[in-house]
């Protein structure tokens, strides 16, 4: 026999209950009663009929019977509705406790206590309450009108009072059972209902996880196959700033030749390569570590170490706490679109015989640069070039002949610029040359622009060998400079295309500068320039000596100066081939011939009774050759000068530079017995420290300061602190510059122990001053 706990078990546990619920649960509550109550009823009802017919209780026996019958039919009868078998049941154990409160009396209590509590059992907790009210009914009305057999002590005599004592009671542990029993199954029928709901919502959940499979299935199978690269990176395991990679699609492993398990862990800079924009990686890298979506266009490189463009967009993936987990790249290969546009830019702005930029990009690149000179003040220029007699080869020789000779022409030009400059082609045989930052002078710079367009003009005229043949084609160039009030670009070519025609109109295969007066003087500079290369050979070139005497006036040294004598322009002051000996580096050579003229003066000064010391100014691009010192040993050496009595004099500006080295090459030579001197001093380098350093012999106040003393005090201040601080230190000290005896008088009171100047004596030729000063003079 299956027991009402199995049953209830096999009810609960058993899926798929579904829409019979509790009716279904009452309805086998039902028949595991009727069974129950027929098995028991007919064990029990055995020994209590046999004991009624004994004792003549035929009521009792017809009860029981009929009540068994009744039972039996309702079990036996299934197809017959619940609530007809219900009730009838119901119905029955009413009738039962009736008849027992009339008849017999206790025993009706169970039967009509029974009554409410099967009603809430198996019909529902309203009708259970009404069950309760007819129970309390039946059992104050019948049991005092039919007086049964319930007494309660004390009140027999009042049995109304009685009754409604005993209704009371009844009634109260009959509710307490009924309502219990009522309760228990509303909350039993609300959590079968919400496990109901938890079951429909697992099988809806199962439902909806096997089409989000189905989904992702068929997503993973979409994205796998996408013709886009996809790269997801996971950003919460790792340090900041290296995503490792968690998954790739085919289209990236297509691409790219790497596989999911070679990028596994890894980051997407194994896709970096030599060519890789460094400030995109940069800018990515920062917009990810403050999570925002980011878009570029990247160089990458594949595994076999192919160079491809990417455009790629990446964007973070949040999880449920909306915290960014996963970084997502879509990326599409445009290489492509890159060369076309590569194409149409090399179309838009190069020109296609030479490669070189066209009109369109030399407009932009002149923009640039002029903007940047009026900031800088760095002057550049634009020499406008034109082939000369190239239409002659154009057409005795064909296009052809034509067009290879100007690709000579461009590879000529590359080869003579700085990276800095650049060539544009801008007509048939015409080319614009941008020097960029020629100097930062207008002089200095016209004489570099000119120097750059006398290497084009030398090498275009040269011959050019095309399939065989020899041409020859010179040019004719045009040169402005930039920049100037009011300049823009259209004023750089017009300049210097006028110059071009100018020089055409000369006769051609010449050089012509927009300003008359500019080029002028820069023709001078550049005549200068090659006949000083020709004074070093010529005999033009002589030093001659100004002596530096103490305050009485006798000469205690000499400093040894250079004249250029030209045979055409005669005198040429030093100021001015000085700086074009500097600038063009002939210097150097000036300088090596100056130490070998004052070493052969201190022999002749010597012979003639004058032991003098002889300074000989040395340049700084001179002093810093490599060779420098082994040049002077080796002119000590060979002519035999003495070189105690050798002064070399250098400027302050020698000492901002390499200020180690100087020392090392300055006392190596005192080791022999070369004296320094610092010229011009306090004019250049404004730190002291360098005099405890170097073995400097003397120092030379700057004409500038001795000019206006004694009267000026600020020059007076600093002639008195120049010649106290060389007291303490024990140098000698020589004012340049005296040409009044004020001046003198100033110096010489001042404590200044040697003087150079107009006032004692004029810069003049060793045999003249011999001849002026003999050496018994000196002997005295």
């Amino acid at each position: 026999m299956t027991t009402l706990t199995q049953r209830f078990r096999r009810y609960v546990l058993t899926p798929g209950s579904g829409q019979a619920d509790m009716q279904q649960w009452r309805a086998q509550v039902l028949s595991a009663i009727l069974l129950t109550a027929l098995v028991l009823g007919f064990l029990t009802a055995i020994p209590s009929i046999t004991l009624a017919i004994r004792q003549g209780f035929w009521s009792v026996v017809a009860i029981d019977l009929v009540a068994l019958i009744w039972v039996a039919c309702l079990w036996c009868m299934p197809q017959w509705s619940f609530k007809f078998r219900a009730w009838n049941l119901l119905i029955l154990l009413y009738i039962l406790g009736i008849w027992f409160l009339i008849k017999v009396g206790p025993v009706s209590q169970i039967y009509l206590m029974a009554f409410p509590v099967m009603t809430a059992l198996l019909i529902g907790f309203r009708p259970a309450i009404f069950g309760l009210l007819i129970n309390a009914i039946s059992m104050l009305g019948i049991g005092y009108l039919a007086q049964a057999n319930l007494h309660i002590d004390h009140l027999s005599d009042q049995p109304l009072v009685q009754w409604v004592v005993i209704t009371l009671n009844f009634t109260f542990i009959s509710s307490v059972i009924t309502i219990s029993c009522g309760v228990l199954l509303q909350r039993l029928e609300r959590s079968l209902d919400a496990q109901l709901a938890i079951s429909d919502s697992l099988k809806a959940g199962q439902s909806n996880l096997r089409a989000a499979n189905a989904a992702l299935r068929l997503n993973a199978a979409a994205l796998s196959r996408l013709n886009d690269i996809v790269i997801i990176m996971d950003v919460g395991s790792h340090q900041q700033g290296e995503h490792q990679i968690v998954f790739v699609n085919d289209a990236f492993e297509r691409r790219t030749g790497y596989s999911l398990e070679e990028v596994s862990g890894k980051t997407v800079a194994l896709l970096y390569g030599p060519n890789t924009q460094q400030q995109e990686v940069k800018r990515i890298t920062i917009a990810l570590q403050e999570g925002d979506t980011v878009h570029a266009e990247l160089i990458k490189y594949s595994k076999s170490g192919e160079q491809f463009w990417v455009e790629t967009d990446i964007i973070p993936l949040a999880d449920e706490q909306g915290q960014a987990s996963h970084w997502v790249a879509v990326e599409r290969d445009i290489t492509e679109r890159k060369q076309a546009e590569q194409q149409l830019y090399q179309l838009e702005y190069f020109d296609v015989l030479t490669g070189l930029p066209n009109r369109r990009l030399m407009m932009d690149r002149l923009d640039i640069l002029l903007a940047t000179a009026r900031r800088t003040g760095l002057i550049s220029a634009v020499l406008c070039i034109d082939l000369d007699h190239f239409k002659y080869i154009n057409d005795a020789l064909g296009h052809a002949v034509g067009d290879s000779l100007l690709v000579h022409v461009t590879q000529r030009l590359k080869t003579l610029l700085r990276e800095v400059d650049s060539v544009a082609r801008i007509g048939g045989d015409e080319f614009v040359v941008i020097i960029s930052n020629v100097a930062s002078d207008i002089g200095a710079g016209a004489l570099g622009a000119l120097a750059v367009a006398e290497k084009i003009h030398a090498a275009l005229a040269e011959p050019f060998e095309i399939d065989g043949q020899t041409y020859n084609s010179g040019c004719s160039i045009g040169v402005t400079l930039l920049p100037k009030a009011e300049q823009n670009i259209d004023d750089l070519l017009r300049e210097a295309d006028t110059a071009m025609n100018r020089a055409k109109a000369a006769g051609r295969n010449q050089i012509a500068f927009f300003e008359a007066n500019m080029q002028a003087e820069v023709e001078q500079r550049l005549t200068l320039t090659r006949d000083l290369a020709k004074a070093l050979n010529g005999d033009q070139l002589q030093m001659v000596m100004q002596a530096q005497v103490n305050h009485e006036g006798i000469p205690e040294g000499a400093e040894l100066l250079m004249r250029w004598m030209h045979p055409e322009r005669g005198a040429i002051s030093p100021a001015l081939f000085i700086p074009i000996a500097e600038e063009s580096g002939m210097i150097v050579q000036l300088g090596d011939w100056a130490l070998l003229q004052g070493c052969l003066a201190l022999l002749r000064l010597e012979r003639a009774g004058w032991p003098l010391t002889l300074s000989i100014n040395v340049s700084p691009k001179q002093f810093r050759q490599t060779d420098f010192v082994d040049k002077v040993i080796a002119v000590l050496h060979e002519t035999g000068a003495p070189a105690s009595r050798l002064v070399l004099e250098v400027t302050e500006g020698l000492l901002i530079n390499n200020l180690q080295e100087t020392i090392e090459r300055m006392h190596t030579l005192a080791r022999l017995g070369v004296r320094f001197s610092i010229d011009d001093f306090g004019t250049g380098y404004s730190s002291l420290a360098y005099l405890k350093k170097l073995p400097i012999y003397e120092l030379k106040i700057d004409k500038s300061f001795v000019d206006d003393t004694p009267a000026d005090p600020n020059d007076t201040a600093i002639v008195q602190s120049i010649l106290s601080m060389a007291s303490h230190l024990g140098l000698r000290v020589v004012a340049e510059g005296v040409e009044t005896q004020q001046q003198a008088d100033f110096l010489i009171a001042s404590g200044c122990a040697c003087l150079q100047g107009y006032l004692y004596c004029r810069p003049t030729p060793i045999d003249v001053w011999l001849e002026k000063n003999p050496a018994l003079v000196l002997q005295s």
